[in-house]
């Protein structure tokens, strides 16, 4: 195995992991959330699109002001962007 397809290898598995911690924390959030709302009116943890990720953090943001755990998602997102980056890299896609 040369360099490139090891690097490759641990860039995927960063980017898996920043995903999964990405999913972890998106999913926290909700349980926050649904946490303040009433019975008739929760947050589904089913399904993520754009919009409702973009709704579950406003709401996050509104309801928890000095929340650390949307910083952690987007943190965590941000490594998985990396590392997908990297494995693009590392597959010659780019760069």
């Amino acid at each position: 195995m040369n360099g490139r397809i090891i690097g490759g290898i641990v860039c995927f598995c960063v980017a898996m992991t920043g995903l999964f911690l990405a999913n972890l924390f998106l999913t926290m959030m909700i349980g926050e959330i649904n946490r303040k709302r009433n019975d008739g009116n929760l947050v589904s943890y089913i399904g993520f699109t754009g919009p409702k990720i973009i709704r579950i953090c406003s709401e996050y943001r509104r309801s928890y002001p000095s929340g650390k755990v949307m910083i952690y998602a987007v943190s965590a997102f941000t490594l998985a962007m990396i590392g997908l980056v990297g494995v693009a890299v590392c597959l010659r896609i780019i760069g």
